[in-house]
């Protein structure tokens, strides 16, 4: 996105931040780009943080608008946001905003952050459009930006693993590669519920219906996935991949695949398996989820099921894995593709970002569209 905001025709972008990072959230390299300017942050008591420099940037840098990612954590952009909008520069925050449907206190202070400190707001979905909208907050001033991964690597990518490299992929991983094949792709963490999948895979072996099971990732609970594969008496349907780094490697395995299962939180694992042509299945609690889970369409795309609900899972794995008894691989990758290229791309974020400075009327949202 920071690349494809570099390439605007319609406005000039100036970066500014960290150039280290913060949280050991791997930065942006602008190496020695002239866009950027370097905040070194420091820490304050608590979970309060400043940037030096930041606030004579403000005072001093002209611009017609700015866009920042602030929390109430963030003293100098807090500050910096304030000395923007009384110059008279319009401030959006770039932000989560209010993710459960919950009235609480949090949420009611988000809420007020957000209306009081800022021109408007831009949201990574829909369901924080409806919530911030719920709580009284002004819809004309929310525009959905959605999230985007790499984008232009992995469009050149799609649709060139070939259906005889597809099988002899799946020959290596499993016993029976005739086998329907799940995957999950990310950190193996108990927040993840991966122990209700493979509780799932065991409950569809039962019936007997046979499908393998591809972790794609390392983390703290593999050593107790293997211990429950083992007593569930399904080690040969399940193969742990390891982490994989390599974007060509993690193509292959997911378009290797039948359908990518996380029945957790799923945020950009589902754009992942989505933009390679392959449908998902998550949990359809939305105070539970990330954001990203908006893009999955139930009996189009992928389905929902109910939270922590192993029975409801093991139907949903079996809809999903049934598309193909009518429609072709090219009609379900297709409807896979449709969303990505739709919202969940850079193109589309840079579109939404230049017309809230260019003052054009937002487009219809996808929940809108519904």
């Amino acid at each position: 996105i920071i690349e494809a905001l570099m390439e605007s025709k319609d406005n000039n972008y100036i970066f500014a931040g960290d150039r280290k990072g913060y949280n050991g959230i791997k930065p942006y390299n602008f190496k020695d780009s002239p866009t950027f300017r370097d905040f070194p942050s420091y820490k304050l008591l608590g979970p309060f943080y400043f940037n030096k420099g930041l606030l004579r940037f403000a005072l001093t840098q002209k611009a017609n608008g700015a866009i920042v990612h602030s929390s109430p954590y963030w003293i100098s952009i807090i500050l910096a946001s304030i000395i923007l909008r009384i110059r008279g520069i319009k401030v959006y925050n770039w932000t989560h905003g209010i993710l459960t449907t919950q009235r609480n206190a949090k949420n009611k202070f988000y809420y007020c952050f957000n209306k009081y400190l800022f021109n408007g707001v831009l949201l990574y979905g829909n369901v924080s459009r409806k919530n911030l909208i719920n709580y009284g907050y002004n819809k004309d001033r929310i525009r959905v930006v959605y999230n985007s991964l790499d984008y232009e690597t992995q469009i050149g990518l799609r649709d060139t693993l070939k259906d005889n490299e597809r099988e002899t992929l799946r020959k290596k991983l499993f016993d029976k590669p005739e086998s329907s094949q799940l995957i999950f792709i990310g950190r193996l963490t108990r927040q993840k519920k991966l122990n209700i999948l493979i509780d799932a895979v065991t409950l569809l072996k039962e019936e007997g219906r046979l499908v393998n099971l591809l972790f794609v990732g390392d983390g703290e609970e593999k050593t107790v996935l293997q211990r429950q594969m083992e007593k569930n008496d399904i080690s040969d349907q399940i193969c742990f991949y390891g982490a994989s780094y390599d974007e060509t490697t993690n193509y292959k395995l997911i378009a290797s695949s039948d359908c990518c299962v996380a029945p957790g939180e799923i945020g950009l694992t589902a754009i992942h398996s989505l933009m390679y042509g392959v449908p998902v299945i998550s949990h359809s609690n939305p105070d539970k989820q990330m954001p990203e889970f908006e893009a999955i369409v139930q009996g189009f795309n992928g389905d929902l099921f109910e939270h922590n609900n192993v029975e409801d899972l093991k139907s949903k794995i079996k809809n999903v894995l049934d598309f193909k008894k009518t429609r072709s691989r090219m009609e379900i990758k297709k409807n896979c593709y449709q969303i990505v290229d739709q919202y969940y791309n850079p193109i589309y974020q840079v579109q939404v970002i230049d017309n809230v400075f260019n003052q054009k009327p937002e487009k219809f949202t996808k929940e809108e569209n519904k």
